[in-house]
């Protein structure tokens, strides 16, 4: 399944900020801007990302959202995007 997982953390934990970001890589995570991801991965793999996760954030703070959509809603995802590539 497709995950898409966007973070709010404060810039006085930049260093959790960091290591969320180095974890959602482990799992194979696509970067899509500072802060936010996209992974494919199976129920249970999320369930390891989100006990990390929640791991990760106990040591500061910050917000994490994890979105689900179903196939056929990420397929209709549509993006604009002026960067040269």
């Amino acid at each position: 399944m497709k995950v898409i997982v966007v973070f709010d953390i404060p810039v006085e934990y930049d260093k959790l900020r960091r290591e969320v970001r180095e974890y959602l890589k482990d799992f194979g995570g696509s970067f899509l801007q500072y802060s936010v991801y996209t992974l494919d991965c199976d129920e249970k793999v999320l369930e390891r990302i989100v006990s990390g996760i929640n791991r990760i954030l106990t040591k500061g703070g910050g917000r994490v959202d994890i979105f689900i959509p179903c196939k056929k809603c990420f397929d209709k995802v549509r993006v604009v995007d002026t960067y040269e590539v």
